[in-house]
Order: structure tokens, then sequence, then C-alpha cells
């Protein structure tokens, strides 16, 4: 056997050092298949990239792996493919980052580094045109993206004139604390379309993902069952989407399976009745289909549910049920509405021909108070509870039909 020279030695173990100190590489899986909103997003040979250490939380570790992931087949074929869900779905900004979510987690496993895996996420999201950009400090990164919408509860930073909201805030159990002094890594500084939560569509899904749900409640001394169908699957879309106006938040539309099912059973229910008492019966159909439950108890922190959310679960509170109500009369008998936002209630006020009970002023025209929310006194129409007439309120927003 050849002895090595003392130069040959020296090369070795200086070429073993590196392989050490590396800590990146690419592991070689067969292919996947991700579901998404009833479509299948598939990649015949994925080249998962396999952190052989924890990442350290600087930019070095950015920048390596960002190397990695530009060089990475797998996340240019990712990219094609999610360019081709947006255009096919005629997908919203948050239905976007939710399949950027999934593919990132197929680049690089959130379970196994959790900063590797939030770079994918924030990699994706410059590809597909976001302005994002992360913060490192200590152990722990968060993810923004520049947006121009009003969100609450969670972070928000101004850089250079322009507002990012925080993507992953719900990672670290909506409790971390945000800092002036954090290491900020790159935006996309020539973008100019922000990200926007609105929602104004959901892609059509097929049928065959919905299943049917009975909704009972009383009405005229009489136990009323309404039918309706619903595709549980999403929820897991919406679980971390973030309090935004109530504007948002009430016309994030349903789907169409769920919304034919539920608006054909109300007109059914509701035909041959004066619109007077359609609309009490959908008020008592929000008011008493569902358990009551602050968000606070349900979910541990603040989530307005949209229209549909509120269907999809068993327990909702005064901001869900008044958008469910709002949505239905939206869609029903299409009246002008405002919502009104007391410091602990949020309700209805519906513009009729002939006003009922105190009706509230707004714009000269007077609404009448519909409850969605169940008091300890049954209210009629008309009829506010008794703690909040001496407390002010705002007007959220208001919908009229001819604007």
């Amino acid at each position: 056997m050849t002895k090595l020279t003392k130069l040959q030695k020296i090369f070795i173990f200086l070429l073993l050092l590196q392989f050490q100190n590396r800590a990146f590489s690419f592991e070689a899986g067969n292919g996947i298949s991700i579901d998404f909103l009833g479509d299948t997003l598939s990649i015949s040979t994925i080249e998962r990239i396999h952190l052989q250490t924890p990442l350290n939380y600087d930019q070095t570790s950015v920048e390596q792996t960002v190397e990695l992931l530009t060089s990475s087949r797998s996340s240019h074929e990712i990219m094609g493919q999610i360019k081709t869900l947006k255009d096919k779905k005629e997908l919203c900004d948050w239905l976007v980052y939710q399949l950027i979510r999934k593919t990132a987690n197929q680049l690089i496993a959130k379970d196994n580094d959790y900063l590797g895996y939030t770079i994918a996420k924030w990699f994706l999201l410059k590809k597909m045109g976001y302005n994002a950009m992360m913060t490192l400090e200590n152990d722990r990164v968060l993810l923004f993206v520049e947006s121009n919408d009003i969100i609450y509860n969670i972070p928000l930073k101004m850089v250079d004139g322009k507002q990012y909201v925080c993507l992953n805030f719900h990672d670290y159990n909506y409790s971390t604390k945000i800092s002036t002094d954090e290491l900020i890594v790159k935006s996309n500084k020539d973008i100019t379309t922000p990200f926007s939560f609105q929602i104004t569509q959901l892609p059509k899904l097929s049928s065959d993902q919905y299943e049917e749900k009975s909704l009972t409640f009383e009405y005229g001394n009489q136990i009323e069952k309404i039918n309706i169908k619903i595709n549980s699957s999403l929820k897991n879309y919406f679980l971390n989407y973030p309090t935004t106006e109530y504007s948002n938040q009430f016309n994030i539309p349903f789907s169409e399976e769920t919304k034919n099912s539920l608006v054909t059973a109300l007109r059914k229910k509701t035909s041959g009745m004066t619109m007077k008492d359609g609309l009490e019966y959908i008020m008592y159909f929000t008011r008493y289909a569902f358990l009551f439950e602050k968000d606070s108890d349900y979910f541990g922190r603040e989530k307005r549910l949209s229209p549909e959310e509120t269907l999809l679960y068993s327990k909702s509170d005064c901001e869900d049920r008044s958008a469910l109500f709002y949505a239905l009369v939206k869609e029903i008998y299409n009246l002008p509405m405002i919502i009104l936002s007391y410091p602990d209630h949020v309700t209805v006020g519906v513009k009729l021909d002939k006003p009922i009970g105190s009706p509230i002023s707004y714009g000269d025209e007077l609404y009448t108070i519909f409850e969605p929310t169940p008091q300890r006194k049954d209210l009629k129409i008309g009829q506010l509870n008794n703690h909040l007439k001496s407390k002010s309120f705002e007007v959220a927003f208001a919908y009229h039909p001819s604007k």
C-alpha cells in the first residue's frame, strides 16, 4: 500500500474538515403529490435539502440555504406548478401563501429545521413576486410580507416607509416579542404590488369533497332543520388567517357548493313569508343554530371567522354570527346594512322600508337592529341589549347595493 505524503495528508484533512462543516446537501427523494383545494401539485423526483446540522440563526446560513434552493431543480419545478395552479384557480394571495407553505415543507421539512423551512417560504414568496423579508434574532425567525392592509394582533414592521405583516406569528403561539435591533434579511425593493389579505373568491371545489351537515334551531315554537353541504378541509386554509377589518371578514365569499345548499334551503324555508318574517327567520338561524363561545376560550386568541367558517365550527361569537347574518341577508334580500361595533359586541342594522323598534340613524337613513347572537333575553327585531343602549358604537362599515 502506497504511503501518503505529508502534503496529501494535509489535503485530505482539509477536505474532511470542509465536509464536516458543510451543513447542507441534496437528498434524492421519490415523487410527491400535494393536494390543494381539489387539485394536485406533482413533482416526479424531488431533491429535498437535507440539513446535516441545525442551521445557525445568522445571515450566512440564509445565504447558503438560498444558494442551494436556487440550484435545486425541484424548487424551479415547484415554482412553475405554483404559478400554473395560481392562474388556473385564480388564487388570491392568501391561498397562494398556503400553497407555498405546503411546498416549502417538501423542500425543507419544518419539523427538521424550522429556520430552513422558513427560508424556503421566503424564497418562494420572492420568486412569486412578493416583497418578503425575514428578521433573525437568537433562535427566532419571523417572516414578513409587504402589505397595505389593516391587520390586528400580529407584529407589523415599517421599513423604508413600507408596512410589513408577519406571516408566521402563529408558530410562536402569538407570544413572541418584536425588538428593534434584529437582523433584517433581504426584501424585494423593486416589487410594487403588495400582498393582499382580501379574499374576493374561493376556487370551485369538487362536489365529492363535501359532506352533509344538519343545523337545527327553534323558531316559532318548533324545531327547524337546515341541511347544508360543507367542506371541512377549508378550515385548514384559514386556520392562521389574521384578524383583518370587518369589511374583509364579512365579505369573504362562500364556496359555491355551500352557498347553493344553504341559500336554497333558506329560500325554501322563507318562501311565502314577508320580508320581515324572512329576515327574522335568518336572524334566529344565526342566533341559535350554533353554540356560543368567546374566541379566547375556543381558539385561545382573537379569531374572526368568515361566514363559511362559522358554518364549519360548532361554536362562534358575535362577530362570526354577524358576518354570517350579513352574508345571508346580502345574498337573499340584498338590503342596505351597517355593522355596529361596540366595545364588547358586534351586531347588524338592516334598512327596512318601515323601521322597527329603536332604529339607528346613519347617513340620513334608519337601520333596524337584527341581533344575530344569543342574549339573556330573546330579543325581537329592532331590540338591542339593555346594557348596550348607553354605550357608544362605531359603524365598522356600511353596505349599500347601489354603491
